[in-house]
């Protein structure tokens, strides 16, 4: 049935109708919407499918996977305009909580572009992705400070789309992701209470 669903899905998606040698897709494209998440297929992270969503403090929540040989694992983005204090590929120590008290300490690098403000990492324990399939909520610290508290509610049928949207998105493009992955995407702190940009010193 799933797999039913994917073909229909793609059959609808806008780069099924282009030909073999159709111009090169440019544009995000839409796989779905589950909730307040949504999955799109990302021409510009080599076709990769990501999940998705935007929270009225501001924070935006993404996640995607990468394909290194004998290692895969996931990227995981969050954003917040608000962080003006972020310097740009520093090095950020923050603690993410779940639900159940389980507790993970993650290295993260701030991208700064314009007002693209953001915090990014990857992973290859599968234990600390399924932390957020399983919690209904995570939060976020900075040097003890709470700097997110995010709902993620129907992120883990989200990210089973996301894997839906990349295999039928690799076997459409003929990609194989077996080979290991080089690319960098990375290349181009008192109060516990949160604050707007809690970055700043």
């Amino acid at each position: 049935m799933k797999q039913a669903i994917a073909a229909l899905l793609l059959a609808c998606m806008p780069f099924a109708a282009f030909a073999q040698n159709a111009p090169e897709i440019k544009d995000p494209v839409l796989w779905g919407k589950f909730g307040t998440w949504r999955v799109q297929m990302q021409p510009n992270l080599d076709n990769t499918c990501v999940v998705m969503s935007a929270f009225e403090t501001g924070h935006d929540l993404m996640f995607w996977r990468y394909f290194k040989k004998g290692k895969p694992g996931f990227f995981l983005s969050v954003g917040n305009e608000k962080w003006k204090s972020l310097v740009h590929k520093k090095v950020y120590s923050v603690n993410f909580e779940f639900d159940e008290g389980t507790n993970w300490d993650v290295e993260t690098t701030a991208y700064v572009q314009g007002s693209n403000r953001r915090l990014m990492m990857k992973s290859s324990l599968q234990d600390f992705l399924d932390g957020f399939k399983s919690s209904k909520t995570v939060k976020m610290f900075y040097e003890k400070k709470e700097i997110a508290h995010l709902s993620l509610s129907g992120v883990e049928e989200a990210i089973e789309e996301m894997d839906a949207c990349q295999k039928t998105t690799d076997e459409f493009f003929k990609i194989s992701r077996t080979k290991p992955d080089t690319s960098d995407p990375f290349a181009r702190k008192s109060s516990t209470q949160a604050s707007d940009d809690p970055f700043k010193p």
